[in-house]
């Protein structure tokens, strides 16, 4: 007797995904030790015209310069994988907006001027343009090289490691980021982003994000030579189970946002490395655990609101949280709950202001602060 399959088994088997492409870049002439920039720019074209899959970066070192996430690629690193930039700054291009990103400039008219048409702040090593579900995993590691600058911000700084700009379900999950030559990872416009497990070691800023609807950082890891997290004008961000160390601030918001917690994170000074900027004076401390300071690099319209900070631990700071809104910006409803800081060196309260502007509403529970 014949056996009859039924019909919704049939049709769950059609459905079933097809195994990821696989793009090694060995296979396009890339060699340990040796410069392969075309090698892994050509993989990761293919991988995309091909309709998307997995660029994979052997053991050992591949040198680059600049290169572009492609639409639905994976740049993945395997264990052992050093994906390193080169130490000439012109070697990098600049991110190239194709919509108007003003909004999300600060600092004009300072040593810290960060404006989307400067193209020496756009230059990166790793650029997002646009793309729509791009990631870079694996347990490799990705080394910016600390390049030297004399035409960037302070006279010193170089390329962002990672630049992604108006892209849409961006992700990062395990990869290792050290000696970022300006930020860490830098993104503009983001819809969806999730990071999860990165570390990020020495550099700038660590994820810097300015403009972001639905992000999350979930399990990361952080010693950095500036803020580990900062940006804003975000819409619903969540940074949960963060490990935090700094040579500034943990958490620093410089622009308002809707709807922002953060919980079940460890904040811990002094930094593991100095604060890049400084130089000799080489500064470790770590300022506040999270700063939320609307138009403090400069005028940014709106309001910060709904603001949770929830189950977190902080040692050898200087406070806790620390509040700055100025002129243009309006803040309300922040939410301390279960919050415990030893160790501090500046003020025991949990919450301290920088200037008479503040939030609308303040309500703190269970927090406990000590030296």
């Amino acid at each position: 007797m014949k056996r009859i399959i039924p019909f919704l088994i049939l049709l769950a088997v059609s459905c079933t995904s097809q195994p990821k492409r696989v793009f090694n870049i060995a296979d396009f002439g890339a060699a340990d030790g040796q410069v392969c920039t075309q090698a892994i720019q050509q993989a990761m074209d293919q991988c995309s015209a091909a309709g998307g899959g997995r660029v994979v970066i052997p053991a050992g070192t591949c040198r680059s310069a600049t290169l572009y996430l492609r639409n639905g690629v994976e740049l993945f690193l395997m264990d052992g994988a050093v994906l390193q930039g080169l130490d000439n700054p012109d070697a990098y291009e600049p991110y190239i907006p194709k919509h108007d990103l003003t909004r999300y400039d600060s600092g004009n008219g300072t040593a810290n001027s960060n404006c989307v048409n400067d193209r020496q702040w756009m230059k990166a090593f790793i650029i997002g343009d646009g793309v729509a579900d791009a990631s870079i995993s694996g347990p490799g590691t990705i080394d910016g090289r600390h390049v030297f600058d004399a035409r960037g911000e302070e006279g010193m700084r170089g390329p962002h490691t990672i630049l992604v700009a108006e892209a849409a379900r961006f992700r990062m999950k395990d990869v290792n980021i050290t000696c970022a030559a300006n930020y860490a990872f830098l993104g503009y416009a983001l819809e969806k982003p999730v990071f999860e497990r990165i570390t990020i070691t020495e550099g700038w800023d660590g994820i810097h994000i300015r403009g972001a609807q639905d992000a999350v950082i979930r399990g990361c890891t952080f010693q950095t030579g500036d803020d580990s997290i900062a940006g804003g004008y975000w819409d619903k961000m969540l940074i949960e189970d963060c490990e935090i160390n700094s040579s500034c601030n943990g958490i620093r918001i410089i622009m308002p946002c809707d709807g922002v917690t953060i919980r079940n994170s460890h904040f811990y000074g002094p930094g593991v490395y100095p604060h890049r900027t400084s130089g000799e004076a080489r500064r470790s401390n770590m300022l506040f655990g999270v700063s939320l300071e609307p138009g403090a690099w400069g005028k940014a319209e709106g309001v910060m609101r709904n603001i949770l900070l929830q189950n977190l631990s902080m040692e050898k700071l200087s406070s806790p949280v620390a509040t700055s809104v100025r002129e243009g910006s309006v803040a309300e409803d922040l939410t301390l709950q279960n919050i415990t800081a030893t160790g501090l060196t500046g003020n025991l309260t949990p919450v301290v202001s920088w200037n008479d502007q503040g939030f609308r509403s303040i309500t703190v529970t269970d927090c406990t602060c000590s030296r």
